[in-house]
């Protein structure tokens, strides 16, 4: 297909999505908006190594994590948190290949037990260090500005968040046309054959596992700056890794726009059931939720994305068979 029709709605995104950022005063409405393009943008960069190639991780937070603490160790110091861009993805980019050259010989289940064994790791040494703040976490001083990702508006920091997710959006549509994509996709398709054609599979998934840590942690960059708090239960807790990857699962793994699919599911869910039951102080809403996503994960094993494109290829292909029945017809 070609990549036309994926950029023009990119393109239809990216202005309504700018003209709602600086248009609305609705803070509440600006706050769902910017929360869906973040777990958007983390939904795709979990789909880089968990849809395009197989491995699912369910410690995708620590990556997000790095980013934010970034942000907040630079602010904290009186530095930019622009420079926390750069640190953060590189730390970001070094955990993955630290953490990725072991577990990604792992296969199946074997890969995600590993991924949250790592992040409880990474969790548990944060807690015990002074100077990530240990379980206390940190406040970030508040300069507003551009120069220190600050706004006393929402409006600008959806904007970022839109942007971001295009970034990755863009990215992913050349992951899907390049040789490193043909490369994960065989690799999760049948790592033997792969291998039999001299298809490395370590140095391919370390090139998907680095990249999606990097556009993680420009995620949490975001996140610290936005909330003006990070401590780990909100960027390294494997809840967040779990939401991500359902995020990524509802919507369609291994999709352009599954992830964007997936987390609109995901915030207007959380809003819906919040509003209605939330004020209850039982967990009805988080039971209900929970319940909601595991319904759309058990009944579309491909995601909601996945099962539109099963069923126009099966509507194409049903078209192909009765064109080459009735020539006469098809002519």
């Amino acid at each position: 297909m070609s990549p036309r029709p994926h950029l023009i709605a990119l393109a239809a995104i990216v202005v309504l999505g700018l003209l709602y950022a600086f248009g609305s005063k609705d803070a509440v409405t600006l706050d769902l908006v910017f929360t869906l393009f973040l777990y958007a943008t983390l939904g795709q960069s979990w789909n880089w190594i968990s849809g395009y190639a197989g491995n699912i991780s369910f410690g995708h937070a620590i990556f997000f994590g790095c980013g934010a603490y970034a942000a907040a160790l630079c602010t904290n110091a009186g530095l930019s948190p622009w420079l926390a861009v750069p640190a953060g993805a590189l730390v970001a980019a070094a955990l993955a290949l630290v953490t990725g050259f072991p577990t990604l010989a792992l296969r199946g289940h074997y890969f995600s037990i590993a991924t949250i064994a790592v992040g409880a790791l990474v969790d548990t040494y944060v807690r015990t260090q002074g100077w990530l703040g240990m379980a206390n976490g940190f406040e970030l001083p508040i300069k507003n500005g551009l120069g220190w990702l600050q706004f006393s508006d929402k409006g600008p920091y959806v904007a970022l968040a839109l942007g971001l997710f295009a970034l990755v959006q863009l990215a992913t549509l050349a992951l899907e046309r390049s040789r490193l994509g043909y490369y994960l996709r065989a690799l999760r398709a049948n790592h033997a054959a792969a291998a039999s054609v001299g298809i490395d599979e370590r140095r391919w998934k370390l090139i998907a596992f680095t990249s999606c840590a990097t556009f993680a942690a420009l995620a949490g960059v975001l996140y610290a700056q936005y909330t003006l708090f990070v401590d780990p239960p909100s960027t390294l807790a494997l809840s967040i890794s779990i939401d991500i990857a359902l995020i990524g699962v509802v919507g369609g793994i291994g999709t352009l726009w599954g992830p964007l699919v997936g987390a609109s599911v995901y915030v207007l869910l959380a809003k819906e059931v919040a509003l209605r039951l939330g004020g209850s102080g039982k967990g009805y809403d988080l039971v209900i939720y929970g319940a909601i996503i595991c319904l759309i994960a058990a009944w579309r094993p491909h995601g909601i994305v996945g099962s539109i494109i099963d069923a126009l290829r099966r509507r194409r292909g049903a078209a192909d068979v009765v064109s080459v029945q009735n020539p006469a017809e098809a002519a």
